[in-house]
């Protein structure tokens, strides 16, 4: 199948990326294997830290360097190099569109269907431009199973110009993915907090 590139420029008013690493799994299944929910003693939790971290062959160094990078807070160019540019995943940019897929008619999504969307719409990560936050995002997030709400904290980016490409078939319409990708920033939302207002944007281009 031939194939082409279309170039997609979208004004944003903000990003929150909020991943969750592979890192991150891993620190809940120590702690959670190590029972330090069920403690309340520091020495005890300390110990039985240690204790799970030896099975597992880590020394506390290798805990607290899980932690520092399950914390990150961006996806960047560089995943190692926190000084490198921020960027919206691809993976995010096409569940976003996926999304859209599913909860408009054909006139929105153009006849594309969500199983299939990933392989003819293939998306890139998107620049932003940005290096460092700015700013942090405050709401409160209702926990599972309870009423009670925790207090959320993310760093935000704001006001920037996100690029990527995708590589389409070369039948495709670029009038028709364009309103596929306003739909889906406008009203959908791309990153975390999106039905708080985050992750939206205007489309610029799409050709």
């Amino acid at each position: 199948m031939q194939r082409k590139q279309l170039v997609v420029e979208i004004a944003m008013e903000s990003y929150i990326a909020h991943p969750f690493w592979p890192e991150r799994e891993h620190v809940i299944r120590i702690e959670l294997h190590a029972g330090l929910n069920r403690l309340r003693n520091e020495e005890k939790k300390v110990a039985a830290l240690k204790g799970q971290l030896e099975k597992e062959g880590l020394t506390v160094e290798d805990y607290h360097e899980l932690q520092r990078r399950a914390a990150r807070e961006w996806y960047r160019i560089d995943p190692t190099d926190e000084a490198s540019e921020i960027i919206i995943p691809r993976h995010q940019v096409a569940g976003c569109l996926v999304e859209t897929i599913n909860r408009t008619p054909k006139a929105v999504n153009g006849g594309y269907n969500a199983d299939s969307f990933r392989h003819i719409v293939r998306v890139g990560d998107f620049s932003t431009g940005k290096k460092k936050p700015d700013g942090v995002y405050s709401r409160y997030v209702k926990l599972d199973g309870s009423n009670k709400r925790s207090l959320q904290e993310n760093e935000k980016i704001e006001r920037f110009t996100a690029l990527g490409k995708i590589s389409v078939p070369s039948d495709a319409k670029p009038g028709v993915l364009r309103r596929l990708f306003a739909y889906a920033f406008e009203e959908v939302g791309v990153g975390a907090a999106r039905k708080m207002g985050c992750g939206r944007g205007v489309v610029k281009r799409c050709e």
